[in-house]
């Protein structure tokens, strides 16, 4: 095996003109590892994004199968009263006489009806009593609200056979109600008399918005099965996906979320299966969508990630190869100054600016220069009449003066100047750039749009660590949201932000010890307070007024210009009602008070 000559290497480094060096150090320490952290974390970053679509598909079918499921439970429990109410036992087994004792005991019971419509109207969209009495004449029926007299057709079809099959336990079907042809889930009762025969159905139908009008509004091809193989409501039809319906059959659980394949294409299917305890009969919600769209979305988030990295190295090779430039350009210039001095050209020495290394390095060779230079003009005063002999050795002597500027002491010399020059990778470092990298990434995507009260208490955590690592234990911070604030309400993005700078700049940079901040989220009524206090050097009665009033000049004191604005911005937004509170005391501290409007959605993207 062939070893590696690492002097060989090491000597080739050497020769390497300072600008190629340069380059190379930034490729081997910059370049590359940031290509390859970039790589592994935008491969990250996108499983993780497929993974949170998994998760938020499941959930939102999650959260709508609870929803139908509940109504359906109300449904089933109202279906139950109804055929154990006496009214409605009356209405379906009394022998009437008179039409008055029907229509007095239609009265009652429809009361009752009315009643759970009205209560359960989220819920309900209409209850319908079918009766098989003879003694009620089928033309007073229909002339009621909520009462159908059982015609021939009815009884031919399929739920009212399977109703009367299931007597005991009801059964659900989707069809139209009675007054409208729209398609919704409804459940069928059998009402008995005492003997046990079916004396009338109680049916109840879902509201429509449960269904269909729930379906209509997801972003996803969203659908309702029943048991597995009728389809029976959706925002899209089974021919574009014939391959549904076989894919569920196969499925055994109560929810999942899966990838599938057909052909060349693949999909992500949610599935959440809605049942009733008492009934075999099941719905089943299933939501699809083409993997491709969710990685295109994948992608284009992946891209918009990667395009500030991109920026930032393009930044960063162009401040390089400057400094790379600027810095083999003085070299220059110092070697040819050197030049001059070695050919005696001294009045051709053209001054180096500057005070870095090769400044003073310069300056070392102007000082030479002018030692030089009196120690000719001392020879030549002095031995001007001596003989040639003489002159000549004065000649030598200056030569060798000359020529103690050995080049490979210079070099050697930069050398070291280069090495001190470069920083040792810390481990600190690491997470500082990371905290920070997401700071400023915060910042410039920051728009007219509100953000969720997690992601600036984030920021402004991110902010207090890097303080930390600044401070050490001269500072320290808390951070405490009570448990009544949902931190996914929204709120201004950089709000917080500015007046915890201010805390440390103005009030806890002059103390020597024991410097404290404090964050405090609260809620009270429907506003969320936001304190930020210090024990730094605080303000007098004067420069706390002057600053109250600034924070109501819209033209006040540039040197708060932050301030002003987060104050300016709050108002503009909530209203006169909220906005910044300051209080301070000379050597004691400050607290401000932030106080926004409590929301649980973005009224700007409304």
């Amino acid at each position: 095996m062939k070893k590696i000559n690492y002097k060989k290497g090491f000597h080739l480094f050497k020769d390497m003109k300072f600008f190629h060096r340069m380059i190379l150090i930034y490729l081997i320490g910059g370049i590359i590892p940031l290509v390859a952290v970039s790589i592994y974390t935008n491969m990250q970053t996108r499983k993780m994004m497929i993974k949170v679509t998994e998760e938020t598909q499941t959930e939102e079918l999650s959260v709508l199968g609870s929803s139908i499921r509940e109504s359906m439970t109300v449904l089933n429990n109202v279906s139950k009263r109804l055929c154990y109410n006496s009214d409605i036992l009356n209405l379906a087994t009394k022998k009437y006489k008179t039409k008055k004792q029907f229509y007095q005991d239609y009265r009652e019971a429809n009361a009752t009806i009315e009643d759970y419509l009205n209560f359960y109207a989220q819920d309900i969209s209409s209850i319908n009593i079918y009766l098989d009495n003879n003694t009620i004449d089928p033309y007073d029926l229909e002339k009621t609200d909520n009462l159908c007299y059982f015609r021939d057709s009815i009884k031919n079809q399929s739920w009212y056979k399977e109703t009367v099959n299931r007597k005991n336990e009801g059964y659900w079907y989707f069809g139209s109600g009675k007054e409208s042809d729209k398609q919704t889930m409804q459940f069928s009762r059998a009402i008995l008399n005492k003997d046990g025969g079916v004396a009338g159905i109680v049916n109840v139908l879902i509201q429509y918005n449960k269904t269909q009008s729930t379906l209509a509004e997801r972003n996803y091809d969203t659908a309702i099965i029943y048991n597995d193989f009728y389809w029976i409501s959706g925002n899209f039809s089974s021919i574009e996906y014939p391959f549904l319906m076989e894919q569920i059959r196969k499925i055994h659980r109560k929810h999942i979320c899966k990838r599938i394949t057909y052909g060349v294409e693949e999909y992500l299917m949610a599935y959440e299966r809605v049942q009733m305890d008492d009934s075999p009969d099941y719905y089943t919600i299933v939501s699809i969508q083409n993997y491709q769209n969710i990685m295109s979305d994948v992608n284009r988030i992946s891209l918009q990630a990667f395009i500030p990295e991109v920026i930032g190295m393009l930044m960063s090779a162009g401040l390089i190869m400057a400094f790379a430039v600027s810095y083999s350009r003085r070299m220059i210039q110092l070697r040819t100054q050197m030049h001059r001095v070695a050919q005696g050209e001294y009045e051709k020495v053209e001054p180096i600016e500057g005070h870095d290394e090769i400044g003073e390095l310069y300056s070392e060779l102007e000082q030479m220069m002018r030692d030089i230079r009196l120690l000719m003009d001392s020879v030549v005063d002095e031995q001007v009449q001596k003989e040639k002999l003489h002159t000549k050795q004065k000649e030598v002597e200056f030569k060798m003066l000359a020529s103690q500027i050995n080049p490979h002491f210079l070099y050697n010399t930069l050398e070291t100047i280069r090495m001190k020059a470069v920083v040792n990778h810390q481990p600190e470092i690491v997470e500082l750039v990371k905290m920070l990298a997401k700071t400023m990434r915060y910042n410039i995507q920051v728009t007219d749009r509100q953000v969720t009260l997690k992601e600036e208490l984030q920021m402004v955590e991110y902010y207090l660590k890097i303080q930390e690592y600044r401070f050490g234990d001269r500072i320290t911070s808390e951070m405490k949201v009570e448990q009544d604030v949902d931190i996914k309400a929204y709120i201004l993005p950089l709000i917080i932000q500015p007046f915890v700078e201010n805390a440390f700049v103005h009030g806890l940079e002059e103390k020597e010890k024991d410097g404290k901040l404090w964050v405090h989220v609260y809620k009270k009524e429907m506003k969320i307070y936001i304190e930020i206090k210090d024990n730094g050097i605080g303000m007098d009665y004067y420069e706390l007024g002057h600053l109250r009033k600034m924070l109501r000049d819209e033209n006040g004191d540039q040197n708060h210009i932050g301030v002003r604005n987060v104050n300016q911005r709050i108002r503009i937004l909530y209203g006169s009602d909220y906005g910044v509170q300051v209080d301070s005391q000379k050597n004691m501290g400050t607290k401000v008070t932030i106080s926004i409007p409590y929301q649980m959605e973005d009224n700007q993207n409304v």
